[in-house]
């Protein structure tokens, strides 16, 4: 079975249902993450009312160079997403700044509102240069452009309205002192120049910032801070921690946890699971192999939920993990299985409740060695249990495709907020497919949750390219 693919919360981008990241439901049916800042409102490119979906292909080809890097943009209607409309953006596409440079990487994208227009714009990594903003508008992002004059663009960036004024910020990685800091770019212009910098965070000197995420936890209109951390000299250290806004700073919130959970080494994905008007935090862990494991009740990975409220937590409900050996779950708990390398959150069946769905990318199913498969873990007001927790995988009756050994189906998942009285889409990418060329395919959700009928699934040639390991799926947004 392979290796996890830790999840941590990438530096890069804004997760907010996971994912890495569905935005909030445009019609309240589909609630993929509670309501959040004016800066982050569901990612609607173009402004006509549906959500969109974004492939980072950081590994593409551009032009016959190599791993420049490439986004696509599925925008949304009201049948969902469908991968014959897309738009692809790279650094040879007419306005963007650049060129496509061999080994940029062009891609990881952060979307959110930068410019408070109305349209959802793109922060987008481009290798050792500066992010690039591409703008949304009538026709979808990219039409402008601009280079992002902020700091702490060597490590990415998260977006969000930390100050409630109702204006984008930027919380950046800074690593070149010592100490290290997070420092908030703000008052950013449409040439993606930054009014001024303040210092958010500073870290001791033992501890080091690795990502940050940005979340209305507490839902006081102002983005507070996820900031997963590691230690300069201790491998065996690190997870995540949340800083509550104040408007003019932050202040540390301890995550409450039943008796005997830990949530060191987790990774953290935000979404509404309960349906309320605070999100919450979905924590995955795989085994490290260090001794904090003796602490983890897992062999193969483990999800907990810590719901939110007015004060970050709601502690009525206390986090515990969730394995495959927990009553109701598919599967067994084995060694390699990698669950919750990846975790989205969104109503599937429309009843107001986020499902969890959690990836199992190391799963061997028959003698496929790291098949992969999925999770779906039924939405409840008390957050998420064993009980009614469905699995999803190439075997699967009407899935396209085989199981075949290395596919790691399930290495991403996302979750698109549907149409109105719609039930949300599911996500679900296998990077490894067809040796590392990747593959996407797509679930509607129903009454009864995502379903398999019906499915579809689509990769790099659907763009109009030949195919090549650019483990296409590998993230979505």
């Amino acid at each position: 079975m392979q290796t996890s693919r830790l999840r941590t919360a990438s530096a890069v981008f804004v997760t907010l249902a996971a994912t890495a990241t569905a935005a909030p439901a445009l019609s309240g049916t589909a609630v993929a993450a509670a309501p959040s800042s004016v800066v982050r409102q569901p990612v609607d490119f173009n402004g006509d009312g549906y959500e969109d979906m974004i492939a980072s292909v950081p590994d593409g080809t551009v032009s016959g160079i190599n791993k420049a890097g490439y986004v696509v943009v599925y925008p949304g209607d009201a049948k969902g997403i469908n991968p014959a409309r897309h738009q692809v953006i790279n650094q040879n596409t007419p306005g963007i700044p650049g060129s496509a440079t061999a080994n940029a990487r062009f891609g990881g994208s952060a979307p959110a509102d930068i410019d408070a227009d109305g349209y959802t714009d793109l922060l987008v990594s481009a290798g050792n240069g500066r992010p690039i903003i591409l703008f949304g508008g009538k026709n979808g992002p990219g039409t402008r452009a601009a280079e992002f004059q902020g700091h702490g663009q060597s490590q990415g960036e998260a977006v969000g309205d930390f100050d409630g004024d109702g204006r984008a910020d930027v919380a950046g990685i800074d690593n070149a002192e010592w100490a290290g800091r997070i420092v908030l770019s703000e008052n950013i212009g449409a040439d993606g120049s930054v009014g001024n910098t303040r210092t958010a965070l500073t870290a001791d000197g033992v501890t080091t910032y690795e990502g940050v995420q940005a979340a209305d936890i507490n839902n006081d209109g102002k983005d507070d801070l996820l900031v997963s951390t590691g230690c300069n000299d201790e491998p065996d250290c690190g997870g995540t921690s949340l800083y509550l806004s104040t408007g003019t700073g932050f202040t540390h919130t301890p995550i409450v946890t039943a008796p005997g959970t830990y949530l060191n080494h987790a990774s953290v994905t935000v979404g509404s699971v309960n349906g309320d008007a605070y999100p919450d935090l979905v924590f995955t862990r795989q085994p490290t192999g260090m001794d904090s494991d003796v602490d983890f009740p897992s062999k193969g990975g483990a999800v907990a939920v810590a719901l939110g409220g007015p004060k970050g937590q709601n502690t009525s409900v206390k986090p515990k993990w969730i394995t495959q050996a927990t009553a109701g779950v598919p599967g067994a708990d084995e060694r390699g299985d990698a669950m919750g390398a990846s975790a989205a959150v969104g109503d599937l069946d429309g009843d107001g409740y986020g499902e969890v769905v959690v990836g199992l990318p190391g799963e061997d199913v028959g003698t496929a060695k790291d098949a992969g498969g999925v999770l779906v873990f039924k939405g409840r007001a008390t957050g998420i249990t064993g009980a009614d927790t469905k699995v999803i995988g190439q075997s699967t009756a009407d899935v396209p495709g085989v199981d075949e050994q290395g596919d790691g189906f399930g290495g991403e998942v996302h979750v698109v907020a549907g149409a109105k009285n719609v039930p949300a889409t599911l996500a679900v990418a296998a990077p490894g497919e067809n040796t590392d060329q990747g593959g996407v395919w797509l679930f509607k959700g129903s009454r009864t949750g995502p379903v398999t009928k019906g499915s579809i699934s689509f990769g790099e040639a659907s763009l109009g390219v030949t195919p090549s390991a650019v483990r296409f799926g590998n993230w979505l947004g």
